[in-house]
């Protein structure tokens, strides 16, 4: 969401004048820092999530000061606070969802915070669909579908790790329910079949838990020399232009910036028939989606993959148009023109 964030007021600064607003000394605010952007930061003060004068009375400061026309909030506790600081200003709300809720927000004070909305925007169906779930219905809102657009650039060359066979990546963070651990029970297959291969696993060691659980079946699977945990990187696309696979066996994504990546590259995709991914087949790309949480499909598509991979990879050639048809930037920055004032 932080990243996002400060992408979007990138993005909307070139056709407009753009401040974000954000917590003091938070992330958000440490990304600001170490970027070079053309438009201003103002941090405000607070503590709890729930409710916060300062948070109240540094928004009602921001807005007489400024008088913005349109607010795009990311996020959902704060507005608790937010409706409070909004009374008697007339803003433009757009509140921008990016992840699954699972928690119904139907009771009298969510309707009352809520019924401020102009536009609820969400970056796929499977998120829309969510936010009409969960959000309780008001009579002035809209609700949008915003496809993000990327700025993928011309890739560099990715490390040589030594192995010259099948090249498979994931991308994520080390935390439970991206998949890690199912990708490698499906590579545990090519390995047993005498596939050779080497699996890139990209991303944050967030959870400890997780990580030990993924160390550990590398280890007694002997995989250590085909299994590559990298953590963080930098140079993400590097190692996608050159996989032959992206397997990302995910239980659940909002919009998966990777896997976008991925097939502007003509890396051939695999993952759970959940959330946002069957809406990339509707759209048309070329992809593979199995039964959600099976590992053994999961492990058949890969090796099938990989026994037809010239053919696979011709077929998922028209991805790269297709990214540049919905995810460019004029196309997002007309859509956000349309229900901004």
């Amino acid at each position: 969401m932080e990243h996002d964030a400060v992408k979007l007021a990138a993005k909307l600064n070139e056709c407009a004048d753009v401040t974000l607003v954000c917590k003091r000394n938070s992330f958000i605010a440490s990304l600001y820092e170490k970027g070079q952007y053309a438009f201003p930061c103002v941090s405000i003060a607070f503590v709890s999530r729930k409710f916060s004068l300062s948070m109240l009375f540094g928004v009602r400061d921001f807005l007489q000061k400024n008088a913005p026309a349109n607010v795009i909030f990311f996020g959902a506790s704060e507005l608790k606070t937010l409706y409070f600081a909004f009374l008697g200003f007339d803003i433009n709300l757009l509140v921008r969802h990016g992840t699954t809720k699972s928690r119904p927000k139907t009771d009298w004070f969510h309707r009352l915070i809520y019924s401020r909305v102009n536009y609820h925007i969400a970056l796929s169906k499977h998120l829309l669909a969510n936010v009409r779930k969960i959000v309780p219905a008001s009579k002035v809102a809209d609700y949008r579908i915003i496809y993000p657009s990327f700025d993928i650039r011309p890739p560099g060359v990715a490390p040589d790790n030594g192995d010259n066979g099948i090249r498979i990546v994931h991308v994520g963070r080390v935390v439970d329910g991206k998949g890690q651990l199912d990708a490698v029970y499906a590579c545990r297959q090519l390995r047993e079949k005498g596939i050779d291969f080497s699996f890139d696993a990209l991303g944050d060691f967030e959870d400890e838990g997780v990580l030990s659980a993924l160390k550990t079946e590398i280890s007694t699977n002997d995989l250590g020399k085909q299994i590559h945990l990298h953590g963080h990187v930098t140079n993400v696309g590097d190692y996608l232009c050159s996989a032959d696979i992206f397997l990302f066996p995910s239980m659940g994504e909002g919009m998966p910036n990777a896997f976008i990546e991925a097939m502007y590259y003509n890396t051939v995709c695999i993952a759970y028939n959940n959330t946002v991914f069957p809406e990339f087949l509707e759209m048309g790309f070329y992809l593979h989606i199995v039964a959600n949480g099976d590992k053994g499909a999961l492990a058949r598509k890969l090796v099938d993959v990989v026994d037809h991979l010239q053919i696979e990879k011709n077929k998922s050639g028209a991805n790269t148009s297709l990214v540049n048809r919905y995810f460019r930037q004029k196309r997002e920055l007309a859509d956000w023109d349309s229900v901004l004032r």
